[in-house]
Protein backbone atom coordinates (compact mmCIF):
# COMPACT_ATOMS: atom_id res chain seq x y z
CA UNK A 1 0.00 0.00 0.00
CA UNK A 2 1.53 3.00 -0.91
CA UNK A 3 2.87 6.00 1.35
CA UNK A 4 -0.06 8.53 -0.16
CA UNK A 5 -2.54 5.65 -0.22
CA UNK A 6 -2.46 5.48 3.94
CA UNK A 7 -2.29 8.96 4.10
CA UNK A 8 -5.95 9.76 2.31
CA UNK A 9 -6.70 7.19 4.65
CA UNK A 10 -5.73 8.30 7.61
CA UNK A 11 -6.90 12.06 6.67
CA UNK A 12 -11.00 10.49 5.93
CA UNK A 13 -10.32 8.96 9.48
CA UNK A 14 -9.49 12.12 11.03
CA UNK A 15 -11.95 14.16 9.15
CA UNK A 16 -14.96 11.60 10.32
CA UNK A 17 -13.91 11.21 13.88
CA UNK A 18 -12.32 14.50 14.49
CA UNK A 19 -13.34 18.30 14.12
CA UNK A 20 -9.94 18.98 12.22
CA UNK A 21 -10.51 20.45 8.83
CA UNK A 22 -9.52 18.40 5.66
CA UNK A 23 -6.57 20.66 4.76
CA UNK A 24 -5.39 20.51 8.70
CA UNK A 25 -6.10 16.42 8.57
CA UNK A 26 -4.02 16.02 5.32
CA UNK A 27 -1.33 17.64 6.84
CA UNK A 28 -0.82 15.90 9.67
CA UNK A 29 -1.58 12.21 7.74
CA UNK A 30 1.04 13.36 5.60
CA UNK A 31 3.32 13.27 8.80
CA UNK A 32 2.84 9.42 9.51
CA UNK A 33 5.40 7.30 8.20
CA UNK A 34 3.57 3.88 8.13
CA UNK A 35 -0.49 3.96 8.92
CA UNK A 36 -1.64 0.28 9.66
CA UNK A 37 -5.10 1.35 11.11
CA UNK A 38 -6.00 1.50 15.27
CA UNK A 39 -3.75 -0.47 17.49
CA UNK A 40 -4.97 0.72 20.72
CA UNK A 41 -6.39 -2.06 22.83
CA UNK A 42 -8.79 -0.72 25.83
CA UNK A 43 -9.68 -3.11 28.67
CA UNK A 44 -13.38 -3.47 28.29
CA UNK A 45 -13.54 -3.56 32.01
CA UNK A 46 -14.40 0.58 33.31
CA UNK A 47 -12.79 -0.48 36.53
CA UNK A 48 -10.10 -1.62 34.96
CA UNK A 49 -9.27 1.70 33.18
CA UNK A 50 -10.30 3.86 36.16
CA UNK A 51 -7.52 2.17 37.93
CA UNK A 52 -4.38 2.03 34.91
CA UNK A 53 -5.68 6.09 34.87
CA UNK A 54 -5.26 6.80 38.53
CA UNK A 55 -1.85 4.67 38.05
CA UNK A 56 -0.43 6.82 35.10
CA UNK A 57 -1.67 10.15 37.03
CA UNK A 58 -0.16 9.91 39.56
CA UNK A 59 3.37 8.60 38.02
CA UNK A 60 2.95 11.98 36.09
CA UNK A 61 2.36 14.09 39.08
CA UNK A 62 5.76 11.87 40.64
CA UNK A 63 8.06 11.80 38.53
CA UNK A 64 8.06 15.20 36.65
CA UNK A 65 10.87 15.54 34.75
CA UNK A 66 12.79 12.43 36.27
CA UNK A 67 12.68 10.03 33.61
CA UNK A 68 14.96 8.01 32.37
CA UNK A 69 15.96 6.61 28.95
CA UNK A 70 13.85 7.65 27.55
CA UNK A 71 11.18 6.06 29.60
CA UNK A 72 7.95 8.50 30.23
CA UNK A 73 6.35 7.23 34.01
CA UNK A 74 9.01 4.65 34.11
CA UNK A 75 7.29 2.57 31.45
CA UNK A 76 9.32 0.90 28.87
CA UNK A 77 6.95 -1.67 27.17
CA UNK A 78 2.67 -2.50 27.85
CA UNK A 79 1.25 -5.91 26.99
CA UNK A 80 -2.39 -5.96 27.18
CA UNK A 81 -3.35 -9.21 28.78
CA UNK A 82 -6.45 -10.20 29.24
CA UNK A 83 -8.58 -7.33 30.81
CA UNK A 84 -5.44 -6.27 32.42
CA UNK A 85 -2.19 -5.00 31.19
CA UNK A 86 1.45 -5.88 32.03
CA UNK A 87 3.94 -2.93 32.06
CA UNK A 88 7.58 -2.93 32.03
CA UNK A 89 9.92 -0.55 34.06
CA UNK A 90 12.65 0.60 32.88
CA UNK A 91 15.25 -1.12 35.35
CA UNK A 92 16.55 1.91 37.20
CA UNK A 93 13.23 3.59 37.50
CA UNK A 94 11.31 0.64 39.37
CA UNK A 95 11.47 0.41 42.70
CA UNK A 96 10.20 4.63 42.34
CA UNK A 97 7.71 3.64 40.19
CA UNK A 98 6.59 1.41 43.27
CA UNK A 99 7.06 3.77 45.88
CA UNK A 100 5.23 6.05 44.26
CA UNK A 101 2.22 4.33 43.45
CA UNK A 102 1.77 2.14 46.92
CA UNK A 103 -0.32 4.32 49.45
CA UNK A 104 1.13 5.94 52.25
CA UNK A 105 -0.43 8.74 54.48
CA UNK A 106 2.38 11.46 54.86
CA UNK A 107 1.87 12.89 57.91
CA UNK A 108 4.22 15.85 56.43
CA UNK A 109 1.81 16.43 53.28
CA UNK A 110 -1.46 15.97 55.07
CA UNK A 111 -2.82 13.07 53.53
CA UNK A 112 -2.60 10.09 51.02
CA UNK A 113 0.07 9.58 48.50
CA UNK A 114 -0.12 6.99 45.97
CA UNK A 115 -3.30 5.01 44.17
CA UNK A 116 -5.50 4.53 47.01
CA UNK A 117 -6.72 0.98 47.61
CA UNK A 118 -3.70 0.23 45.80
CA UNK A 119 -1.64 -3.05 47.41
CA UNK A 120 0.62 -5.81 45.80
CA UNK A 121 1.24 -9.63 45.54
CA UNK A 122 3.94 -11.68 43.43
CA UNK A 123 7.58 -12.51 43.74
CA UNK A 124 9.87 -10.05 43.72
CA UNK A 125 10.57 -10.13 39.94
CA UNK A 126 6.94 -10.07 39.16
CA UNK A 127 4.59 -8.15 40.87
CA UNK A 128 0.71 -7.76 41.01
CA UNK A 129 -0.48 -4.30 41.55
CA UNK A 130 -4.06 -4.85 42.23
CA UNK A 131 -7.12 -2.75 43.42
CA UNK A 132 -8.60 -3.61 46.96
CA UNK A 133 -12.10 -2.61 45.68
CA UNK A 134 -12.11 -4.65 42.84
CA UNK A 135 -10.94 -6.94 40.24
CA UNK A 136 -8.64 -4.21 38.28
CA UNK A 137 -5.14 -4.91 38.36
CA UNK A 138 -1.46 -4.47 36.30
CA UNK A 139 1.40 -6.62 36.44
CA UNK A 140 4.71 -5.13 36.41
CA UNK A 141 8.33 -6.20 35.75
CA UNK A 142 11.90 -4.88 35.42
CA UNK A 143 12.94 -4.55 31.62
CA UNK A 144 16.17 -6.28 32.90
CA UNK A 145 14.48 -9.09 34.72
CA UNK A 146 15.77 -8.21 38.17
CA UNK A 147 13.85 -7.83 41.29
CA UNK A 148 11.86 -4.75 42.41
CA UNK A 149 11.88 -3.91 45.59
CA UNK A 150 8.90 -2.93 48.10
CA UNK A 151 9.69 0.39 49.64
CA UNK A 152 10.15 1.22 53.06
CA UNK A 153 9.05 4.16 55.57
CA UNK A 154 10.34 7.51 55.48
CA UNK A 155 9.95 9.82 57.87
CA UNK A 156 6.46 10.89 58.64
CA UNK A 157 5.18 8.06 56.30
CA UNK A 158 2.98 5.21 57.50
CA UNK A 159 2.61 2.53 54.17
CA UNK A 160 -1.01 1.83 54.18
CA UNK A 161 -0.77 -0.83 51.95
CA UNK A 162 1.39 -2.74 54.34
CA UNK A 163 -0.61 -1.62 57.69
CA UNK A 164 -4.41 -2.44 55.75
CA UNK A 165 -3.89 -5.52 53.43
CA UNK A 166 -6.94 -6.85 52.93
CA UNK A 167 -9.19 -3.20 52.55
CA UNK A 168 -9.01 0.17 52.50
CA UNK A 169 -8.20 2.81 55.28
CA UNK A 170 -10.80 5.26 55.65
CA UNK A 171 -7.80 7.98 54.11
CA UNK A 172 -8.17 5.82 51.30
CA UNK A 173 -11.41 5.20 50.90
CA UNK A 174 -12.06 9.11 50.38
CA UNK A 175 -9.01 9.72 48.15
CA UNK A 176 -10.75 6.96 46.03
CA UNK A 177 -14.08 7.95 45.84
CA UNK A 178 -13.03 11.95 44.89
CA UNK A 179 -11.01 10.36 42.10
CA UNK A 180 -13.91 8.25 40.95
CA UNK A 181 -16.15 11.01 41.23
CA UNK A 182 -13.95 13.86 40.60
CA UNK A 183 -15.98 17.11 40.79
CA UNK A 184 -15.53 19.82 37.91
CA UNK A 185 -14.54 17.04 35.47
CA UNK A 186 -16.79 16.72 32.38
CA UNK A 187 -16.51 13.32 31.53
CA UNK A 188 -14.84 10.84 33.80
CA UNK A 189 -15.28 8.23 30.94
CA UNK A 190 -12.90 10.39 28.51
CA UNK A 191 -10.61 10.74 31.24
CA UNK A 192 -10.28 7.14 32.50
CA UNK A 193 -10.21 6.04 28.46
CA UNK A 194 -7.49 8.36 27.25
CA UNK A 195 -5.00 8.25 30.73
CA UNK A 196 -4.89 4.72 30.55
CA UNK A 197 -3.58 4.81 26.96
CA UNK A 198 -0.89 7.01 28.10
CA UNK A 199 -0.08 3.86 30.04
CA UNK A 200 -0.63 1.09 26.98
CA UNK A 201 1.02 3.40 24.24
CA UNK A 202 4.61 3.76 25.71
CA UNK A 203 6.23 3.22 22.70
CA UNK A 204 4.32 6.28 21.45
CA UNK A 205 4.60 8.91 24.30
CA UNK A 206 7.95 7.97 25.42
CA UNK A 207 8.76 9.70 21.91
CA UNK A 208 9.17 12.77 23.82
CA UNK A 209 11.46 11.66 26.11
CA UNK A 210 13.49 9.85 23.50
CA UNK A 211 15.74 12.69 22.42
CA UNK A 212 17.36 13.69 26.24
CA UNK A 213 16.32 10.68 28.29
CA UNK A 214 13.88 12.59 29.79
CA UNK A 215 10.65 14.95 29.02
CA UNK A 216 8.49 16.45 32.02
CA UNK A 217 4.77 15.60 32.90
CA UNK A 218 2.55 17.10 35.84
CA UNK A 219 -0.97 17.42 36.41
CA UNK A 220 -3.29 20.45 37.57
CA UNK A 221 -5.93 18.32 39.14
CA UNK A 222 -7.18 14.83 38.80
CA UNK A 223 -8.72 15.56 35.58
CA UNK A 224 -5.46 16.27 33.30
CA UNK A 225 -2.12 14.95 32.53
CA UNK A 226 0.61 17.46 30.59
CA UNK A 227 3.28 16.17 28.76
CA UNK A 228 5.67 18.94 27.84
CA UNK A 229 9.38 18.24 25.70
CA UNK A 230 11.87 20.29 23.48
CA UNK A 231 13.55 18.36 20.98
CA UNK A 232 11.98 15.86 18.39
CA UNK A 233 8.65 14.94 17.27
CA UNK A 234 7.07 18.49 16.56
CA UNK A 235 3.62 18.97 18.10
CA UNK A 236 1.64 18.21 15.22
CA UNK A 237 3.88 15.07 14.39
CA UNK A 238 3.14 13.55 17.75
CA UNK A 239 -0.48 14.33 17.25
CA UNK A 240 -0.57 12.61 13.86
CA UNK A 241 0.94 9.58 15.13
CA UNK A 242 -1.70 9.15 18.44
CA UNK A 243 -4.22 9.63 16.23
CA UNK A 244 -3.21 7.31 13.57
CA UNK A 245 -2.86 4.38 16.54
CA UNK A 246 -6.16 4.96 17.92
CA UNK A 247 -5.57 7.23 21.00
CA UNK A 248 -8.37 9.23 20.38
CA UNK A 249 -10.88 6.63 18.84
CA UNK A 250 -14.12 6.49 21.12
CA UNK A 251 -13.81 10.28 22.45
CA UNK A 252 -16.53 12.35 21.42
CA UNK A 253 -15.99 13.83 18.03
CA UNK A 254 -15.92 17.34 19.47
CA UNK A 255 -13.55 16.55 22.21
CA UNK A 256 -10.93 14.57 20.58
CA UNK A 257 -8.05 17.18 19.50
CA UNK A 258 -7.88 20.69 19.57
CA UNK A 259 -4.91 21.92 18.11
CA UNK A 260 -4.06 25.86 19.67
CA UNK A 261 -0.53 26.19 18.41
CA UNK A 262 1.96 24.62 16.25
CA UNK A 263 3.33 23.58 19.74
CA UNK A 264 0.21 22.66 22.02
CA UNK A 265 -2.86 20.67 21.51
CA UNK A 266 -5.26 19.75 23.91
CA UNK A 267 -7.06 15.46 23.35
CA UNK A 268 -10.60 14.72 25.24
CA UNK A 269 -10.87 18.38 26.07
CA UNK A 270 -8.02 19.13 27.86
CA UNK A 271 -7.40 15.21 29.42
CA UNK A 272 -3.71 15.37 27.92
CA UNK A 273 -2.26 18.37 27.50
CA UNK A 274 0.88 17.78 24.57
CA UNK A 275 3.19 21.53 25.18
CA UNK A 276 6.42 21.47 22.98
CA UNK A 277 9.09 24.37 23.23
CA UNK A 278 10.30 25.85 20.34
CA UNK A 279 13.39 26.12 21.27
CA UNK A 280 15.78 23.19 22.89
CA UNK A 281 15.58 23.92 26.33
CA UNK A 282 19.25 21.75 27.71
CA UNK A 283 21.72 22.10 24.54
CA UNK A 284 24.92 20.09 26.08
CA UNK A 285 23.65 20.32 29.33
CA UNK A 286 21.07 17.61 28.74
CA UNK A 287 23.85 14.96 29.64
CA UNK A 288 24.80 16.51 32.99
CA UNK A 289 20.87 16.47 33.69
CA UNK A 290 20.73 12.90 33.64
CA UNK A 291 23.32 12.40 35.48
CA UNK A 292 21.71 14.52 38.04
CA UNK A 293 18.83 12.52 37.71
CA UNK A 294 20.76 8.83 38.48
CA UNK A 295 22.28 9.83 41.21
CA UNK A 296 18.98 11.18 42.46
CA UNK A 297 17.86 7.28 41.94
CA UNK A 298 20.70 6.47 43.78
CA UNK A 299 20.01 7.96 46.78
Amino acid sequence: MSKSHNANRLTKKLVRQTPLKQATASRLAKQVHVYLGSSVVDSPDPRQRRLEAHIAHVLASGFKDRQLNGALLGVQGAEPESQSVRLTLESDMADEVLRELLPRFDHFYGGVRGVAGLRVQGNERQLDLHDAASSAHVAVTRADGGPIRLPSARDGEVLLWKRVPGGLSRDEWREAEEWKDSRGIKDLRVRDLLLSRILRLPGLVNRTAKPHGFANCYTHHAGDLVIEWCCGDTAEALCAVLLAHGFADDVPRAKTIELLSRHSAHFGDRTVILNRHGSCLYGRRAEDVVEFIKEGYKS
